[in-house]
């Protein structure tokens, strides 16, 4: 299919209807990753023309959003090893809603608290402790690449919506910069329509077959725009927050682990948002040695936690000390 004639509304909205009828194909293994990824993109291509996969360069120092990752403490054996928490080693990486068996991604959110939920996912009292580890992107003039799949219904409590909005505004502008073609105005709903179904569709696959191969083809890519940074809304927070998956490579060349803290959740209210989390210690990272403190409100202590923790103070959390 031409790129000039990709499918107007009423026509994507008949292969969408198609697609959910007939349904995706399912890994179960017996397959190699890359051809089952190829299956997955042909199912696509042949309904829709192409794939589409909107990417956005940033400078490393345009891109301030905070970063955070959340471990299980007894999963850890060594938590003064910066290697203990990021991600996990090839031959025990299962399948997650961004990665195959054995290809392993770097989880993780702008946002603590919803970095520890979407670890926690029991709610309930629990006397189980998790370490959140805060990440920050080195080489400020370097540049990373962005990817969202944030074209579907959000809450209004999620600030991301305005990627929505502005690549919907834009959503033309890859076809007219690099290959001068212009989408009337049906196509181009047809286009918003597509990727609000692949988005959806990436957000609700119950056993990630779906999911994983549309951010595999993104982070794994064998070309230079192949995706660091993978943003997609957040199950656990029913949508009120976004998580990150990122290329493992680019974990390694660029990030660096700057504090932990021991903590574990009490409590979480998913209808009013609040949450009660119990803080044991912290630590500090210089020069690739851990220095751990325990906490003992002060000026310093609040500083930290302003800066780590001040969305959650914003949202009336509740922190126990």
């Amino acid at each position: 299919m031409e790129l000039e004639n990709f499918p107007k509304l009423k026509d994507v909205r008949n292969s969408i209807e198609k697609l959910n009828r007939i349904g995706f194909p399912k890994f179960n293994g017996d397959i190699e990753v890359d051809i089952f990824v190829k299956k997955i993109e042909k199912t696509l291509t042949e309904e829709f023309g192409f794939l589409f996969n909107p990417i956005k360069p940033f400078k490393h120092k345009e891109f301030s959003l905070k970063i955070f990752r959340v471990r299980e403490l007894d999963a850890i054996t060594n938590i003064n090893l910066i290697r203990e928490h990021s991600y996990p080693p090839t031959g025990i990486t299962g399948m997650g809603r961004c990665n195959f068996p054995q290809f392993p991604v770097f989880y993780c959110s702008n946002d603590a608290i919803t970095a520890l939920l979407e670890v926690v996912k029991n709610y309930g009292k629990s006397d189980k402790k998790y370490c959140i580890s805060k990440w920050e992107i080195q080489s400020p003039d370097d540049e990373l690449i962005f990817q969202t799949f944030l074209q579907t219904e959000l809450p209004l409590e999620n600030h991301f919506r305005l990627f929505q909005e502005e690549l919907n505004k834009r959503i033309n502008e890859p076809f007219e910069e690099s290959l001068n073609i212009k989408f009337g105005k049906d196509r181009k709903e047809g286009l918003i329509e597509y990727l609000s179904f692949l988005d959806s569709s990436f957000i609700k696959d119950k056993d990630y077959s779906l999911s994983a191969s549309l951010a595999h083809k993104s982070l794994y890519a064998d070309h230079n725009y192949r995706t660091d940074i993978l943003m997609y809304p957040s199950v656990q927070t029913s949508y009120k927050g976004v998580n990150f998956a990122l290329h493992p490579n680019f974990v390694d060349n660029n990030l660096k682990l700057t504090r932990l803290y021991e903590v574990s959740l009490n409590n979480y209210n998913p209808q009013d948002g609040k949450v009660s989390v119990t803080f044991y210690k912290y630590a500090d990272i210089k020069k690739n040695i851990f220095f751990w403190k325990k906490i003992i409100p002060n000026d310093d202590y609040n500083k930290r936690i302003e800066q780590d923790f001040g969305q959650i103070i914003d949202n009336k959390f509740i922190m126990k000390k």
